[in-house]
């Protein structure tokens, strides 16, 4: 199976969906962080905060996710739906008498 990708000039930056890393969800360049990841931290704390969480991307890399984002929506959208579902299925439940 092929690797899906949105080219940019620095593959660095490129937003990569791989069969097999992250669920094949789209991740930035290299790297295993997900889009659905600096969306929901950006989302939760501003976009300067991606940078402080995620330090070792360059802000060209976070931008990118971002524009991937605006682009792709639903995609990411379904990415953290399912992370929910998977929290909620996994979460650690009240012990019972």
């Amino acid at each position: 199976m092929a690797v899906e990708h949105i080219t940019v000039e620095d593959p660095d930056t490129t937003i990569y969906e791989t069969p097999g890393v992250m669920g094949g969800y789209p991740c930035i360049g290299n790297t295993r962080i997900s889009v659905r990841a600096l969306v929901e931290v950006g989302g939760r704390y501003g976009v300067e905060t991606i940078a402080e969480y995620y330090p070792h991307l360059t802000r060209a890399q976070i931008d990118a996710g971002l524009a991937y984002y605006a682009a792709h929506p639903a995609r990411v959208d379904e990415d953290i739906e399912r992370n929910r579902r998977a929290d909620a299925e996994y979460a650690p439940r009240p012990a019972t008498r």
